[in-house]
């Protein structure tokens, strides 16, 4: 069978580096398998399991918060703001560790969004500013 190289990275560091026969993962609109030859793609990466199968034709899964996956001729990367091996993981510990990440992209993205808002807020007082006084 064919094989990849498939890496995976978080910000912390290379989490995982392995040759895989097959990696289906979450897009935000539904699972996407990839296998070796596959056409270049980058996608972004939804919340969820990760699963490849290794070269020796074992299933593993990897918990995965979401970034993107980008597919090269040369194998397949994996970037992921955090991630977990979910073999160790029985299916109760799997949600909670999925609702944490989940809590902590909405904590960021209402950080990001407020931080946003206030620069929009600003630029458009200015602006009604300036035409009053014109």
């Amino acid at each position: 069978m064919n094989t990849f190289k498939l890496d995976i990275n978080t910000p912390e560091k290379r989490y995982l580096s392995v040759q895989a026969q097959m990696l289906k993962i979450n897009l935000p609109d539904g699972e996407y398998v990839l296998l070796a030859g596959h056409e270049p793609v980058t996608a972004a990466l939804d919340f969820g399991l990760l699963q490849y199968r290794n070269a020796e034709g074992e299933l593993h899964e990897v918990l995965c918060a979401d970034g993107f996956v980008e597919m090269r001729p040369d194998g397949v990367a994996v970037f992921t703001r955090e991630c977990m091996d979910a073999d160790v993981l029985d299916r109760a510990q799997e949600k909670e560790e999925t609702e944490k990440m989940i809590a902590r992209q909405k904590y960021e993205q209402s950080r990001i969004t407020h931080h946003s808002n206030t620069i929009f807020l600003a630029r458009t007082m200015e602006r009604r500013r300036k035409k009053r006084y014109r």
